[in-house]
C-alpha cells in the first residue's frame, strides 16, 4: 500500500511535470510562460514551506530559497533543477511526455527523474515539516535552477549571491547518483551511488580547410580526410586508464556484499594505478569512463553539396576529463595524438574537473544515515560523475559537495533519462520524501 506522502507527491509531480520547462542553449528561445508557470506552481503546491522561507530569483527564474534555521552555523544547500532536455519524438512515447500520467505505479514524463521527482521529494519533505511549525537546528537553503541542462550560469548567480552573504555550506546536495539495481554484475543488493566529483568538460573545434572543388576530381588527400583521420588517430589510441582512490573505495564497498567469485574480482580491480584501469576499461563503456578521459565526435562539419569537395571540414569533440587530469593536459593529449599542424583547435566551452568531496567525513556518513532510513537495504559507495550537474559551482564556497537522488532505478529507468520513456515509481518518491525528512530533521 502506498503512503500519504507518495500518492501525494505522485500527484504533485504529475502537475509540474505538465509545465514544459524544456531549456535551450539560446535562453531568448525558451518558453518564458511555461517556466514561470513551474515557480508558481511551486508556491502553490508546497504553501507551508513557500510561506516559511525568503524567496529571491536567481539568473532568469532559478529560485533560492532561505529556511531561516535556530542557527546558521552549519548551513545545508539542497537542489536539484526545474528545466528538462527536449522531447525527441514524442509519438515514441507510452504515454505524452508532459502529460504528467499516473499509471501502473509509476508518474510518467518528461523530468520525472531528472530531475522533477528529487525536487517534489525535497519540496514534499520540507512543506509537510513546516505545516507542523517545524525549524530546523540550522539554515537551510533550496536551490532549483532553470538551466542545468544546458550548462548554464543560473547556479553561478546563486553561488554569488551566498558569497556576498558569508555563507559557506556544511554540506551541498545535488541530483547525480541514486539507488541503482541491476548497476553492477554480480552485486544483487541495491547501491546507492553518491557523487563526490564531476570530471570535467571540453568541447573542443577540430577544422581542416582545403582548395575545394568539384567532386569529380577529388584530391588525394583533402579536408574531410584530415579530419577523419584525426578522429581515427584519437579513437586508436585513448587516454590512459587509471584507477582513482574514489572508484578504488567503490569497488572495495561493493566487494564488501558481493557473493565470493565476484568480491574476487572487484578485489584485483579495486587497486589504484594503471593496470586496474586498462582492465576496467575493456570491460565496457561505462567502465571505461569510470577510469579515463573520454573523447567523443559529436557534430561533423563538411562540404554543403554532393558534388562539391569540402573547402572546410570540421568535428567537434566532447571530451570528458578524468580527475587526474585538466583542460589544458587534455586538449595536449588531443594535440599529440591528431599530431597535425594543419588542423586548428578552437576552445567552445571548457570546464575544470571538480574538487573531490571527502568519504570519510562526518558528512558523507550523514548521508549514508539518511539512505538507510529511506533505503536500508541499500550500500552506500562513492563514485565520480562522468554527467555534469550545477554542483560544480558550489565547490567554490563548500568542501562537501555531494550528488545523489534518493530514488531507486533500474537499467531500463536509468536508460529514459534523457531518452524516451522517462518515469517514476510512486513507491521511491515515499522513499525520496522520507530521506529528506530525516535529513532535515537531523540536521
Amino acid at each position: 500500500m502506498l503512503s500519504d506522502s507518495s500518492a501525494a507527491t505522485a500527484a504533485k509531480l504529475a502537475l509540474l511535470i505538465g509545465c514544459r520547462t524544456v531549456s535551450r542553449p539560446d535562453r531568448d528561445a525558451e518558453d518564458r510562460e511555461e517556466f514561470t508557470r513551474h515557480v508558481e506552481l511551486m508556491r502553490e503546491l508546497y504553501p507551508h514551506i513557500a510561506g516559511a522561507v525568503e524567496q529571491h530569483t536567481v539568473g532568469i527564474t532559478g529560485q533560492l530559497w532561505h529556511w531561516r534555521g535556530a542557527s546558521d552555523a552549519r548551513p545545508v544547500v539542497l537542489m536539484a533543477h526545474q528545466d528538462v532536455v527536449p522531447v525527441e519524438s514524442a509519438g515514441d512515447w507510452e504515454h505524452p511526455p508532459f502529460a504528467g500520467t499516473i499509471a501502473d505505479g509509476r508518474v510518467h514524463g518528461r523530468g520525472a527523474l531528472d530531475d522533477k521527482g528529487d525536487l517534489a521529494c525535497i519540496l514534499e519533505a520540507a512543506d509537510s515539516l513546516a505545516a507542523t511549525g517545524f525549524v530546523p537546528a540550522t539554515d537551510v537553503y533550496f536551490f532549483f535552477g532553470d538551466c542545468e541542462e544546458t550548462a548554464g550560469e543560473t547556479a553561478k548567480h546563486a553561488v554569488d549571491f551566498l558569497t556576498a552573504r558569508g555563507v559557506r555550506p556544511w554540506l551541498v546536495l545535488d541530483e547525480g547518483g541514486a539507488v541503482a539495481h541491476q548497476a553492477f554484475p554480480g552485486v544483487n543488493a541495491p547501491v546507492g551511488v553518491i557523487g563526490v566529483s564531476e570530471k570535467g568538460i571540453l568541447d573542443l573545434l577540430l577544422e581542416a580547410e582545403d582548395a575545394g572543388g568539384h567532386a569529380s576530381a577529388p584530391p588525394a588527400f583533402g579536408a574531410v580526410q584530415r579530419i577523419a583521420r584525426a578522429i581515427t588517430r584519437l579513437q586508436r589510441k585513448p587516454f590512459p586508464a587509471n584507477v582513482h582512490p574514489v572508484t578504488e573505495e567503490m569497488f572495495k564497498r561493493l566487494g564488501s556484499t558481493a557473493p565470493r567469485p565476484v568480491r574476487a574480482a572487484l578485489k584485483l580491480v579495486a587497486r589504484p594505478g594503471r593496470l586496474a584501469g586498462e582492465v576496467l576499461a575493456r570491460v565496457g563503456a561505462e567502465p571505461a569512463a569510470m577510469v579515463r578521459t573520454t573523447v567523443a565526435a559529436t557534430e561533423l562539419q563538411g562540404s554543403d553539396g554532393t558534388n562539391v569537395l569540402a573547402r572546410r571540414a570540421a568535428v567537434i569533440l566532447n571530451i570528458r576529463i578524468s580527475v587526474t587530469e585538466s583542460v589544458a593536459s587534455a586538449i595536449a593529449g588531443v594535440r599529440r595524438r591528431v599530431a597535425d599542424r594543419k588542423i586548428r583547435h578552437t576552445i567552445l566551452s571548457a570546464t575544470e574537473p571538480s574538487p573531490i568531496s571527502p568519504v570519510d567525513c562526518e558528512q558523507f556518513a550523514f548521508l549514508e544515515a539518511c539512505m538507510g532510513r529511506s533505503h536500508p537495504e541499500a550500500l552506500a559507495v562513492p563514485y565520480i560523475m562522468m554527467a555534469a550537474t550545477d554542483a560544480r559551482f558550489f565547490a567554490a564556497i563548500s568542501e562537501h559537495v555531494y550528488r545523489f537522488a534518493p530514488l531507486g532505478m533500474d537499467k531500463a529507468q536509468r536508460g529514459s533519462i534523457h531518452g524516451t520513456n522517462e518515469s517514476v515509481a510512486i513507491m521511491e518518491l515515499g522513499k525520496g520524501v522520507a530521506f529528506y525528512q530525516h535529513l532535515l530533521r537531523s540536521l
